[in-house]
C-alpha cells in the first residue's frame, strides 16, 4: 500500500472524484496530523449541505421503495432474481436521476396520504365504538342542563340494579326520571333528569350506585345521527385510502428505476463523504489517500491529465497499525477473503494467508463431505446461483468457495468410494440385482476394478491416520511462515530456537519411530536418537532472555506448552476423520431404511418408497454437513493453522468506488 498525497485545483475536483471512484484504486483518508502552521490551519472542510442531500435523497427513495414493497406487486424472481446490467452512464444519467426523485417524491406524499387515512378510519372507528351504547337513546347528545332540569349522561356497573335505582330515586323525589340507552359486558349506559329541587338528594343515590358521569362533549344530534354521519365518514375514507393504495401500486412499472435511482444516491453519499475529508483553501483542495501498488502506475497515469502534484511514498513502521489491508486475490483465493475475514484482517506487517490457506481449506471441505453425489449437488446448486444471481460481497465469495469445495467433494468422494454413501450397493441389493461393479465406487470382489483409496467405513484407523499426517503439514507450514517472518524482520535467531528447535524434534520422533520398527537406523547413534536427543537440549535455549532461575522455568514452560500446543493441535485434526465417517454412517442409515420397506415390495412400489426416505434422509444429512464441515474446517484454519504466524489487527481498505446493490454494471471493453 502507498500513501498517497495530492494537491488539485478547485475546479477540477469534482471531475477528480469521479474519476477516483470510476477506478475504485484509492482511500481517502482524514488528513493525518499536520501540527501548528498556520497556512495549514487556514484550511476548511468543504461546506456538509451536498452531503446532507444525497443522504436525503437515498432516505426519501428508500422511503419510496418501501411504499412499493407493502402496496405494490409482489416482485417475481426472489432472491434468485438476477440483477439488471447497466452502463456506467446509465448509473450516472442526471435526468434518470432527477425523475427517479420525483417518484419517490410522489410516493412519499402518496405514503402520508394512505396514513392519515388509516389514522382517519381509526378515529372513526373509535368515535362509532364510543357511540354505540347511546344508539337506542333518541335525545341530542348535546342536551344540557336547564335552570329547573338537571340532565346527567352517564354509566353504572352492568351488574346495577336499574328497577331498584328507579325506585329509591322515586322515593326521593317524584320528579326524577331515568332514559336507558343500551349496555355492554360491564357497564349500563343511562341519561338521569331531575327537578333542581331534589338533585342533591338524587346525587346522593346516584353515587350509591356507582354512578359516572360520561363525556360527550362536542356531539350534537342523536347517537344515531351521529353514527350515520360516522359511517359515511368510514366510506370515504375507505375510498380515498383505496384510490392511495391504488396510486401507489400503479408506480410498480418505475421500481427498477428508483432501484437504479437508489444506487445513484448511494454513489453520490460516497463521494460527498470522501469530499469531507479533503481541506479546501478556496481556490485548491489537499487530498491524502492509500492506493494499493498495483495500481500505483495505472492511477498516476490518470491524474497526468489533471491540473495536480502529487506524490507516492512507502508507510513508515509507526504507521501500520492506520495503513488499510488489501488482501492479494486471485480465481482461487478470493473466495478465501470471507473466510479471512470473520476471523480478523492481517496487519499490515502480517502475512495474507488466503493463499496459504487455499489449497487446505479446499482439500479439508472435500475430504470431510467426501461423497461424489452429494459434491456435484453442492456445486451445481452454487453455479446456478451464480449464473443466476451473480452475487457479490460476502455472499458472492462464499458461494465461489463452496462452488470449489463441491468439486473437492465429488473428487475425493469418487477417490473414497462415496456415492450418496453405499447407494449403488443398497439400491440393486434391494431389487435382487448383483452389486454393480464401478471404479472405485462398487467395486464386486474378483472385479479387479480399482478399489477406493481410502474407506472410512472398513479402515477407519488409516482414514485418521491419513488426516493427521495432513494436519502436521498443515501446521509445518504454518511453522515454516512463522519462520520466514521472524527472519524477515532480522529474528534469525529467534527464528532458529522458536521454530527450528520443533523441527528438530519432529524429525527425531520420526527417525526414532523408524529406528523402533526395524525401517531404518538413520538418525540414531549406538541405539541413542541423537536427532531426537539434540532437539531436546536445543530446548535449552528458550530461556536465553531470562536470568537466574526463570531459565529453568522458560525452559519447562516451552516444554509444556510445545508438547500440549502441537501435539494437541495434530490431533485436532481427527475430525477430518469423524466428520467424513458421520457423514457416510448418517447416508448409510438412510439408504438401509429406504431399502429396508421397499425390498419386500414389487418394484413399482418399492422403488418409489425407497427414494421418497432417500431424497428426504439425504437432503437432512447434506444440510447437516454441509455446515458442520464449513465450520469445522474454518475452526481448523483459525485455531490451529493461524495460531503458527498469524498477526490480526489490520484494517479494512475502503477505496471511493462504485459500490452497488439493485444492479451490475457493465465492465468496459
Amino acid at each position: 500500500m502507498k500513501r498517497l498525497r495530492l494537491i488539485g485545483m478547485q475546479a477540477e475536483r469534482e471531475s477528480l472524484l469521479r474519476l477516483l471512484q470510476h477506478m475504485g484504486c484509492v482511500e481517502i483518508d482524514e488528513p493525518p496530523h499536520l501540527g501548528d502552521d498556520p497556512e495549514w490551519a487556514a484550511l476548511t472542510r468543504p461546506d456538509p449541505g451536498a452531503l446532507n442531500a444525497a443522504r436525503d435523497a437515498r432516505s426519501r427513495v428508500e422511503g419510496a421503495l418501501r411504499t412499493l414493497k407493502k402496496y405494490g406487486p409482489k416482485q417475481k424472481g426472489g432472491l434468485l432474481k438476477p440483477r439488471p446490467v447497466v452502463t456506467e452512464e446509465e448509473l450516472f444519467d442526471d435526468a434518470a436521476y432527477e425523475a427517479g426523485l420525483a417518484d419517490a417524491g410522489r410516493l412519499g406524499e402518496l405514503e402520508r396520504q394512505i396514513t392519515a387515512r388509516y389514522a382517519e378510519q381509526n378515529k372513526l372507528r373509535t368515535q362509532r365504538l364510543a357511540l354505540a351504547p347511546w344508539l337506542a337513546l333518541d335525545i341530542p347528545l348535546e342536551t344540557a342542563s336547564t335552570p329547573e332540569v338537571a340532565v346527567s349522561f352517564g354509566t353504572v356497573a352492568a351488574s346495577a340494579d336499574l328497577d331498584a335505582l328507579e325506585r329509591e330515586l322515586a322515593e326521593k323525589s317524584e320528579l326524577t326520571q331515568v332514559l336507558r340507552a343500551g349496555a355492554d359486558t360491564q357497564l349500563q349506559y343511562l341519561v338521569f333528569l331531575c327537578h333542581r329541587s331534589a338533585e342533591e338528594a338524587c346525587q346522593e343515590v346516584l353515587k350509591e350506585y356507582g354512578f359516572s358521569r360520561a363525556a360527550l362533549r362536542g356531539w350534537t344530534g342523536t347517537a344515531a345521527e351521529n353514527d350515520k354521519r360516522l359511517e359515511a365518514g368510514q366510506a370515504e375514507a375507505a375510498r380515498t385510502l383505496e384510490e392511495a393504495i391504488a396510486a401507489a401500486a400503479g408506480f410498480a412499472p418505475r421500481r427498477a428505476a428508483l432501484e437504479l435511482c437508489l444506487d445513484r444516491a448511494v454513489q453520490e453519499i460516497a463521494r460527498e463523504e470522501a469530499k469531507s475529508r479533503l481541506l479546501d483553501s478556496g481556490t485548491a483542495f489537499y487530498l491524502d489517500g492509500w492506493v494499493p501498488v498495483p495500481e500505483e502506475e495505472k492511477l498516476l497515469r490518470k491524474l497526468g491529465e489533471f491540473t495536480c502534484c502529487w506524490e507516492t511514498s512507502d508507510p513508515a513502521p509507526e504507521d501500520y497499525p492506520v495503513v488499510p489491508v488489501k488482501l492479494k486475490s486471485n480465481a482461487i483465493t478470493e473466495p478465501l477473503t470471507t473466510i479471512t475475514e470473520m476471523y480478523s484482517l492481517p496487519a499490515y506487517d502480517g502475512v495474507d494467508p488466503n493463499g496459504l490457506m487455499a489449497p487446505f481449506y479446499i482439500f479439508f471441505f472435500g475430504f470431510m463431505f467426501a461423497d461424489l453425489g452429494y459434491g456435484l449437488l453442492l456445486a451445481g446448486a452454487c453455479l446456478f446461483i451464480q449464473h443466476k444471481v451473480r452475487p457479490k460481497g460476502g455472499f458472492g465469495q462464499l458461494i465461489r468457495l463452496m462452488t470449489m469445495c463441491g468439486v473437492s467433494s465429488a473428487v475425493i468422494g469418487l477417490l473414497t468410494g462415496g456415492f450418496f454413501s453405499d447407494f449403488l450397493v443398497q439400491f440393486t441389493g434391494m431389487l435382487g440385482l448383483p452389486q454393480p461393479a464401478v471404479p472405485f465406487l462398487s467395486v464386486p470382489e474378483g472385479s479387479g476394478l480399482p478399489a477406493p483409496l481410502l474407506n472410512v467405513m472398513e479402515d477407519p484407523m488409516t482414514v485418521l491416520v491419513f488426516a493427521l499426517a495432513v494436519g502436521f503439514v498443515q501446521i509445518v507450514v504454518g511453522m515454516a511462515v512463522k519462520f520466514w517472518m521472524l527472519c524477515r524482520d532480522g529474528q534469525v535467531w529467534d527464528a532458529v530456537w522458536d521454530v527450528g528447535t520443533w523441527w528438530v524434534i519432529f524429525a527425531g520422533i520420526g527417525l526414532f519411530a523408524l529406528n523402533l520398527t526395524g525401517v531404518s537406523s538413520v538418525g540414531s547413534v549406538a541405539g541413542i536418537p541423537v536427532v531426537l536427543v539434540l532437539g531436546c537440549l536445543m530446548l535449552l535455549a528458550q530461556g536465553r532472555s531470562a536470568k537466574g532461575f526463570g531459565k529453568v522455568t522458560a525452559v519447562i514452560g516451552a516444554v509444556y506448552n510445545g508438547v500440549t500446543g502441537y501435539f494437541g493441535d495434530i490431533l485436532s485434526y481427527s475430525r477430518l476423520m469423524v466428520m467424513m465417517l458421520a457423514g457416510s454412517v448418517i447416508g448409510q442409515v438412510f439408504n438401509i431404511l429406504g431399502a429396508m420397506p421397499g425390498g419386500g415390495l414389487p418394484p413399482a412400489v418399492g422403488i418409489p418408497i425407497f427414494f421418497v426416505i432417500f431424497i428426504v434422509g439425504h437432503a437432512f444429512n447434506i444440510g447437516l454437513n454441509v455446515i458442520g464441515t464449513y465450520v469445522h474446517t474454518s475452526r481448523l484454519q483459525y485455531l490451529e493453522f493461524f495460531k503458527q504466524f498469524y498477526k490480526e489487527g489490520g484494517r479494512p481498505w475502503r477505496p471511493l468506488n462504485i459500490a452497488t446493490k439493485f444492479v451490475d454494471i457493465k465492465e468496459e471493453q
